[in-house]
């Protein structure tokens, strides 16, 4: 009995990526870019707002995401926002039993 092969190529599960960038940090790029152009289009500071900022804000995406894993920003942004204890491996009610035991040493 033979088996049917077929190609499976190596990254399927790789990120879209313009540029060396996601597509999402694209994306928020151009929609900032839109809003400003909505706002400040007429106005005699059109290039500073609409083409300027942008470009600045697309450098420090560019450059400060080098390096960094897919979604750093999201999972930034989660971390810093949401408040709580963190732990690797015990849920919280956990935390607070074993904080019981080793602070008032009793079980219980």
């Amino acid at each position: 009995m033979e088996y049917k092969e077929s190609t499976v190529h190596r990254k399927l599960d790789a990120k879209i990526k313009i540029g060396g960038m996601e597509a999402p940090d694209i994306l928020a790029i151009l929609i900032f870019a839109s809003v400003m152009n909505l706002f400040f289009g007429r106005t005699s500071f059109s290039f500073i707002f609409v083409i300027v900022l942008p470009a600045i804000l697309l450098c420090i995406l560019y450059f400060g995401k080098r390096g960094k894993p897919d979604d750093y920003l999201i999972h930034v942004l989660r971390f810093y926002l949401s408040k709580g204890f963190f732990a690797a491996g015990e849920n919280e009610s956990n935390q607070e039993k074993i904080l019981g035991v080793r602070i008032y040493d009793k079980s219980n």
